[in-house]
């Protein structure tokens, strides 16, 4: 590769590092071409990034940026999966990949580790942020939690203005009453 080719993937790269949120550093060798399509199609369809990179050339573009602790996973063969908002939902696509394979005679996907909003996980730690709930999720739990104190008010109020009419009524009909 000549040196502007170089250049500008590194600063591809380095723009990817800075609009992502966490990285996630997976080992792919072994892994067969329709298991790994299957992967990033998965990976696609949650719009989340995936590539497949150069260490030399992503060291130097980590270099500037807040990803400098990731040269510890970049050995060997490395695929990067760039996540920019919810880590939970790629962190359990790979964890499914790398499990599906695990008594596997053939390679299987590997996870590395990676930095989640400027922590640095391994392998385990990754596996553990895979159990966490993705962004909707925590997002349905909050709405739901909002909300259901506003509904028990409303029911309370309605309650309260129900037992008005009712009364009301009574009164109205004790007095229909007395006029016959």
């Amino acid at each position: 590769m000549l040196r502007p080719e170089k250049e500008d993937k590194v600063a591809r790269l380095k723009d990817r590092f800075q609009n992502s949120s966490s990285v996630i550093c997976v080992d792919f060798r072994g892994v067969d071409v329709e298991k790994i399509t299957k992967f990033r199609r998965e990976l696609h369809e949650c719009s989340v990034e995936y590539q497949v990179v150069k260490n030399t050339l992503t060291r130097r573009a980590v270099a500037e940026t807040g990803f400098q602790n990731i040269d510890q996973f970049l050995v060997g063969p490395t695929g990067i999966i760039f996540c920019l908002e919810d880590v939970a939902t790629p962190a359990k696509i790979a964890k499914k990949f790398a499990e599906a394979d695990k008594g596997a005679d053939k390679g299987a996907l590997k996870i590395k580790g990676g930095i989640v909003e400027g922590s640095v996980f391994d392998a385990e730690g990754i596996k553990k942020v895979a159990t966490l709930p993705s962004r909707q999720e925590l997002l349905a739990e909050l709405v739901g939690c909002l909300q259901s104190p506003l509904s028990g008010l409303v029911g309370v109020l309605q309650g309260v203005i129900s037992e008005c009419v009712y009364t009301l009524q009574a009164i109205a009909d004790k007095k229909n009453e007395g006029e016959q």
